[in-house]
């Protein structure tokens, strides 16, 4: 459903990995510049952890793999052959890793400061469902958020999805340049991708 998007549709401009979730110190490079193999290895160094996100101009998408050395390394060059796939990128990664998977609704949205998700905080979205009045709700709660304080970063909302594999799409809801405003009408526009799903309460994620 998400790399159906128009944005989704070209390919990838830049690519990162991550070790225990630290976006903040992600290992970025351009899509057309990819690290070579040994660098690569080098990086991995035994890690049985690896989060991976493409970024498609301001929207992107990411996966996570926890397993053996092995499996990590593997997941690492999978990522590297849909990249150089190019505009093929997702039909390389459903045959590479089994996602993204057409019509799964994702599991929960998380609105957060792209590269600072972790240190500024999110908040979680159980279900991204949201009639109008719930939409309220969580705009005025975004307000009085430390996402919508910060003003160094990008926001974004990720629609995360569980199976095959964790992975998620990221879609911008803030105006480009500081200070990066939340944007109320580009939030309500990628909340729409997200149906169906029932309402469910709205929490800080932990």
């Amino acid at each position: 459903m998400f790399d159906r998007l128009p944005q989704f549709m070209s390919a990838p401009t830049l690519c990162q990995f991550a070790k225990d979730g630290a976006w903040e110190s992600a290992w970025s490079f351009p899509s057309g510049r990819l690290p070579p193999a040994s660098e690569l290895a080098a990086y991995l160094s035994h890690r049985t952890e690896l989060a991976f996100e493409a970024f498609f101009g301001r929207s992107f998408f990411g996966a996570r793999i926890t397993g053996s050395t092995l499996e990590v390394e593997a997941f690492a060059t999978q990522c590297f052959r849909a990249v150089r796939a190019q505009q093929s990128f997702f039909d390389v990664l459903r045959h590479e890793l089994g996602c993204p998977v057409p019509s799964q609704p994702p599991a929960f949205a998380e609105i957060g400061c792209v590269d600072a998700w972790r240190s500024v905080g999110a908040i979680r979205v159980v279900e991204p469902q949201l009639a109008t009045s719930e939409f309220e709700r969580l705009w005025f709660s975004l307000l009085d958020s430390s996402v919508n304080r910060n003003t160094r970063h990008a926001k974004a909302i990720e629609f995360a999805f569980e199976a095959p594999v964790a992975h998620w799409f990221g879609l911008p809801i803030s105006t480009p340049g500081e200070p990066n405003s939340l944007s109320e009408s580009m939030l309500r526009q990628a909340l729409g991708l997200g149906l169906p799903l029932p309402l469910h309460p709205i929490r800080n994620a932990p």
